[in-house]
C-alpha cells in the first residue's frame, strides 16, 4: 500500500520541473550558437563571405579581424565607464545615506529615473543636448545613464547594511572626515564596490540601445557590431562574434553571483 504523496512534495516537484524548464530554454539559444561555430555541418557550405567555412579557429579570426576596433572601442568604453560610475556613484551613496541633505531623496530619485527611459530617447536628448561633444564622450555619457544608478542603488545598500558605530568611535578618537572615509568605511565597503564594479562592466560592455544609435563607422562599440554580424554575415559567423562577446561576461556574471551572496560579505568583515 502505496502512501499518498504530500501537497508540499508535490509543489517541490512542481517547482523543480518548472526551474529545470526554464533552465534549458535560457540555455539552449547558447548551446545552438556555441554549436554554429564549432561544429561543420554539411549546410554550412559556403559562407555569405564568399569563403569556405573552415574550422572555427578561422572563423574567431575573421571576426576579430572585422570587427577588432569595435572590440577595442568596447574595452576603452568599459575601462573609462567603470572607474567613473564608482567615482560619482560611490560618494553620491555616501552623501545620500550618511549626509542628507533638503532634497537629497528628490535627488536620488531623479538618479534612478534613466533606468525608465529608452535608449532611443536618451540617445536622441545627448544628440541634441551635446551634439558637438565628441561621440566617444556621448557614448561614455549614455553608458553612464544607465551605470550610475546600479552604483547608487548597490552601495547605498551596502551602506544601509552597515552601523555607524565604527564610524562614530573613530571621529570620537580624533580621526577626521576623510581619514574616516579612509579607514573605516571604505574597507568595509569592498563587497559592495567590487559587485558595483562587476554590474558596471556586465551592463556597459552589454548595452546595445544607445551604443547602436550613437555608433559611427569610426566609433562603432562590439553589441553594436556584433547585430550587423547577425544582419549580414552567415550563421556561422555571427555564433564565433557571439562567443567572444560573451567570453568577458559570462565570468562577470559568474563574479556577480558569487560576490554577491551574504556568504561573501559575512566573510570580508570577519
Amino acid at each position: 500500500m502505496s502512501l499518498p504523496v504530500s501537497p508540499r512534495r508535490v509543489a517541490r516537484m512542481a517547482g523543480i520541473a518548472v526551474t529545470v524548464t526554464l533552465a534549458v530554454c535560457l540555455v539552449a539559444p547558447l548551446v545552438v550558437t556555441a554549436a554554429g561555430a564549432f561544429v561543420h555541418a554539411d549546410w554550412y557550405g559556403q559562407r555569405s563571405e564568399g569563403a569556405a567555412a573552415g574550422g572555427a579557429l578561422g572563423l574567431f579570426r575573421y571576426v576579430l579581424g572585422l570587427w577588432s576596433g569595435a572590440v577595442v572601442t568596447s574595452l576603452r568604453l568599459v575601462g573609462t565607464v567603470v572607474p567613473l560610475a564608482l567615482f560619482i556613484g560611490t560618494p553620491a551613496a555616501f552623501a545620500f545615506r550618511r549626509r542628507p541633505f533638503p532634497g537629497s531623496g528628490s535627488l536620488e530619485t531623479l538618479a534612478m529615473t534613466p533606468l525608465a527611459i529608452p535608449g532611443i530617447a536618451l540617445a536622441v536628448g545627448l544628440l541634441l543636448g551635446a551634439g558637438r561633444t565628441p561621440r566617444f564622450g556621448l557614448l561614455v555619457a549614455g553608458h553612464l545613464a544607465y551605470t550610475l544608478p546600479l552604483v547608487l542603488k548597490t552601495v547605498s545598500n551596502a551602506l544601509e547594511g552597515e552601523s555607524v558605530d565604527l564610524e562614530r568611535a573613530a571621529r570620537s578618537l580624533g580621526a577626521g572626515p576623510w581619514k574616516t572615509a579612509a579607514w573605516v568605511t571604505l574597507p568595509r565597503l569592498v563587497p559592495g564596490l567590487v559587485l558595483s564594479a562587476l554590474l558596471v562592466f556586465a551592463v556597459s560592455w552589454g548595452e546595445f540601445n544607445v551604443s547602436f544609435l550613437l555608433a559611427t563607422p569610426l566609433v562603432q562599440t562590439f553589441p553594436a557590431g556584433l547585430y550587423l554580424t547577425y544582419t549580414t554575415n552567415s550563421f556561422p559567423v555571427a555564433a564565433a562574434a557571439t562567443l567572444i562577446f560573451l567570453a568577458p561576461i559570462l565570468p562577470a556574471f559568474l563574479a556577480i553571483q558569487a560576490l554577491g551572496g551574504e556568504e561573501f560579505r559575512r566573510g570580508l568583515s570577519s
